[in-house]
């Protein structure tokens, strides 16, 4: 007969988070966050049609590169060698959307879809680990992978069924892509160099009038399982 243990279970650990600092600045809702490698810095997308970076060792904006866009701020992103700040805008219907490269050593800035072709209102963003890809998803469901160095689009639209993008993921090895959509509960993940669908679990449903939520996902050190976590009203 297996044994049952008497003892009491070890109490929870209550963590408290305190903020260290608050940074002001932007006049509208902050959409996306992204640190640069050496953790001193931060970059900051608003639907105030701003993108701002922040000192964190100062405490303060630095505004000498503050960018005003024509359009909200959807993502920012940061490459994990520094070499590139991504920064996507768009209208508040998904039209117009632009993809902006900038070089951060030299200043030079590159539209990836610089004849302005329709992407369905880009909503994420994330750069390879190997800082040589950016892959952006949107709101009409597609997916699309641009190589940052000719500025070119290398793959899509890819074929996803899940519907709106909330989210997508290189891997650490740079080689599968997860994508995660915002209504329902649906993970798929892509081969990057075939563009083919290794695996789909769940599926995209439409939105039935819920509340948008992002949906983030992440790979383990192991790059072997994909973590996803979604609220209760997605289901």
């Amino acid at each position: 007969m297996a044994s049952r243990s008497t003892q009491p279970a070890a109490a929870a650990t209550k963590m408290i988070l305190r903020p260290v600092m608050t940074l002001r600045g932007h006049q509208g809702d902050i959409k996306s966050l992204d640190y640069f490698p050496d953790g001193k810095r931060m970059i900051s997308g608003s639907y105030d049609k701003t993108s701002r970076q922040w000192d964190l060792q100062a405490g303060m904006e630095i505004e000498e590169v503050q960018d005003t866009c024509d359009d909200e701020v959807r993502a920012v992103a940061v490459s994990r060698n520094g070499r590139w700040v991504i920064t996507v805008t768009n209208s508040y219907s998904g039209d117009g959307d632009q993809l902006k490269a900038c070089e951060v050593e030299t200043g030079i800035v590159k539209i990836l879809n610089k004849d302005r072709p329709p992407l369905g209102g880009v909503a994420c963003i994330d750069i390879s680990a190997d800082n040589t890809l950016l892959t952006s998803g949107s709101i009409n469901g597609t997916v699309r992978i641009w190589n940052l160095d000719t500025g070119k689009l290398v793959a899509g639209p890819l074929g996803t069924e899940a519907g709106r993008v909330a989210a997508v993921r290189f891997s650490h090895d740079s080689k599968k892509l997860a994508v995660v959509a915002q209504f329902g509960n649906c993970l798929e993940v892509w081969d990057v160099k075939t563009r083919k669908l290794n695996r789909r679990i769940g599926k995209g449903i439409d939105s039935d009038g819920r509340l948008s939520y992002d949906r983030p996902v992440f790979w383990t050190n192991k790059g072997t399982i994909v973590a996803l976590f979604c609220s209760p009203e997605s289901l």
